[in-house]
């Protein structure tokens, strides 16, 4: 996919056997794309006789090359669902599975000229408002049911053993890093002993930051990147997205958005303000980053034992240490007001 001088033939062909009706196919032009953190990006203007395409293709980079492993296949399903069911991310058109066509898995993908969101917001572009469509955004995809999610997302039994697997993942990174990190058994502790109200589990993103959110003409959040959903805590992603912008602004969730943020989402998920609240946004920022935490210290692993090649594992062992003072930090303000949480019940 990096190779721009073979990329056009690749494309055409597989074009000309995913659409059999489309006549004389040329791809006119070929660009690889930057901002892909863990996948390949390219982007090919395609013509033909019944018009002109613009698509994008995402797909697996080569061996000891990926910062995290995951499954495109799993995340065809995922995008083909949302975007069937009226979330807002640009639609899967086809996909590679074997990656003969395109020299790797990947799939291809309609293009989006909406913004990207960090752009926007770089360039000075008003944010006025725009926590209650992030709230909008959440809620789409936090919705739907279970039931119409792709059958390979594995299932938790339920909240209790979800909420409870999670916590232990601080606990089994913490036992299988190269090096002792006792921050992580702290967090896992505190975590346990100040458990949030349950809520029924949803499909999240697991990546929802920022950097991974498109800003359309009319004002609405699209969502891309698709790779780590799974079935969870939907207020997983709410944690995340604060925690991730802390380190890469703009916080929506900040002291002036959080509570609109809260009351669009509970509007429009049902769930009540002791789920849903500056209280459990604060608790889930410290739970909600245990993945990305967990494949940023393999990383740096993977790089010391030359199972990888990437400066960017060794990098982003940066993020772990300034999260380290963000989750001391959040506990220490939470305690007092879960205790009078906790006693006023």
């Amino acid at each position: 996919m990096n190779n721009p001088d073979e990329m056009p033939a690749r494309i055409a062909a597989f074009l000309a056997e995913q659409e059999p009706e489309w006549r004389d196919i040329e791809v006119v032009a070929y660009e690889v794309m930057t901002g892909g953190y863990s996948r390949l990006l390219g982007k090919a203007h395609v013509r033909h006789a019944e018009g002109e395409e613009v698509l994008v293709l995402r797909g697996d980079p080569p061996p000891g090359r990926a910062l995290v492993d995951t499954d495109r296949a799993q995340e065809f399903e995922v995008i083909t669902t949302v975007s069937d069911h009226g979330v807002r991310t640009p639609r899967t058109r086809y996909f590679d599975d074997a990656g003969q066509h395109l020299g790797t898995r990947a799939l291809v993908i309609e293009f989006t000229a909406s913004d990207s969101f960090l752009a926007y917001a770089s360039s000075g572009g008003s944010l006025e408002g725009l926590n209650i469509k992030l709230a909008d955004a959440l809620a789409s995809y936090h919705r739907l049911p279970v039931a119409l999610l792709p059958a390979r997302l594995e299932r938790p039994a339920d909240w209790n053993t979800y909420i409870g697997h999670r916590i232990d993942e601080w606990r089994r990174t913490a036992d299988a890093h190269v090096e002792d990190l006792p921050i992580l058994r702290y967090v896992a502790a505190w975590l346990d002993a100040h458990r949030p109200p349950e809520v029924p589990l949803t499909l999240i993103h697991g990546d929802l930051q920022s950097a991974n959110l498109m800003l359309a003409p009319d004002g609405h959040f699209e969502i891309l990147d698709w790779e780590l959903a799974s079935i969870g805590d939907p207020r997983e992603d709410i944690g995340y997205f604060k925690a991730v912008a802390q380190i890469a602004p703009p916080d929506l969730l900040d002291d002036a958005g959080v509570m609109g943020f809260c009351d669009r989402y509970r509007e429009l998920t049902g769930l009540n303000e002791a789920q849903v609240n500056p209280v459990t946004v604060a608790y889930f920022l410290i739970l909600g980053v245990v993945g990305t935490v967990r494949r940023l210290l393999e990383g740096g692993a993977a790089y010391s034992r030359d199972e990888n090649t990437l400066l960017a594992s060794l990098f982003n062992l940066n993020s772990v240490v300034f999260g380290s003072g963000v989750w001391i930090d959040a506990s220490k303000q939470l305690e007092p007001i879960l205790a009078a949480m906790k006693g006023a019940m």
